[in-house]
């Protein structure tokens, strides 16, 4: 009688009504995972890259004066010798919009720098201090945030007046509130932080100690919602420009040649429909971007 030898299986069969486990995807897979760029991303940056050349060097791109009219080429259509139409003085859109990005840019920036400055520092003195300053600084914050930001922007441009840098502290000071509530929350995270705690024992004074670990790793997640903030700030730049009370005509400005333009919108539409489209692709492309940084810094690689 002969002896059948032993099978040995190539793998073990999964038991009945268990699902079946993949193999975990080795390193080429997960590094192709990591370097993905999603399509929005990618047309985002694309975007950006080209507001960035008109920040930096207007007159490469559109080398004509932004301010220069002709009256015999008013309420001109898009065609080849001006490819977003003349407004009703003769000036060139296509120059205007990429000579208004640096104002438009500015008035994000700058604003979004004193919301970021000015909300950091009342966070972290609300969540390194006790409980009847913090007590006392949310309540003011809370008060704050029940007021729409455009609208207490309006206030303080009833108090202190119109033009550009007016309307960079205007749209700065309603956006502090925000800023700070975020900051107050992380400064209690990172406080009550192993390192923080080690600081401490290793008896680090408690400027060493604010300045070396809790501001650092305060500010790093608020930098990347800041991100978002800027086209937020832009967005409501354009708003006050439309208004009257931003950047005063003719300057350049994507707000004021909408508000320009919303008087001849049946016979030229070109007119508000072009700055509005770059001002559009300007907020949609900077929250893109912010939200792209905001999930990588949350380690969301997928």
């Amino acid at each position: 009688m002969s002896i059948a030898p032993p099978v040995v299986p190539s793998a073990v069969a999964p038991a009945a009504g268990l699902p079946v486990q993949s193999a975990p995807p080795d390193g080429t897979q997960r590094r192709h995972r990591r370097r993905r760029v999603r399509p929005a991303v990618l047309l985002a940056s694309l975007f950006l890259l080209w507001l960035a050349a008109a920040v930096l060097g207007p007159g490469l791109l559109a080398p004509a004066d932004p301010y220069a009219v002709d009256p015999a080429r008013s309420f001109e259509a898009p065609g080849a010798s001006a490819w977003f139409g003349t407004d009703d003085s003769g000036a060139d859109n296509y120059t205007r919009i990429v000579h208004g990005a640096a104002t438009s840019l500015y008035i994000g920036v700058g604003a979004t720098t004193i919301g970021v400055v000015g909300g950091t520092a009342i966070g972290i003195l609300a969540g390194l201090n006790g409980r009847l300053v913090e007590a006392s600084v949310m309540r003011l914050l809370d008060v704050t945030l029940a007021i729409p930001e455009i609208l207490l922007a309006l206030v303080v441009i009833g108090i202190i007046g119109g033009g550009t840098e007016n309307a960079i502290l205007a749209i700065g000071a309603g956006s502090i509130a925000y800023y700070a509530r975020i900051t107050r929350a992380q400064t209690h995270l990172v406080r009550q932080s192993g390192f923080v705690e080690a600081a401490r024992t290793l008896g680090l004074p408690a400027w060493r100690i604010l300045v070396t670990h809790v501001v650092p790793n305060v500010l790093r997640p608020v930098l990347v919602l800041a991100t978002i903030g800027i086209g937020s700030a832009i967005g409501a730049g354009a708003s006050l420009s439309f208004l009257g009370l931003g950047t005063p005509p003719p300057a350049p400005e994507w707000g004021a040649m909408l508000s320009a333009g919303r008087n001849f919108i049946s016979n030229a539409p070109w007119m508000i429909t072009v700055p509005a489209a770059f001002l559009v692709a300007t907020v949609l492309s900077i929250t893109v971007i912010g939200r792209e940084l905001r999930r990588r810094a949350e380690g969301r690689l997928t």
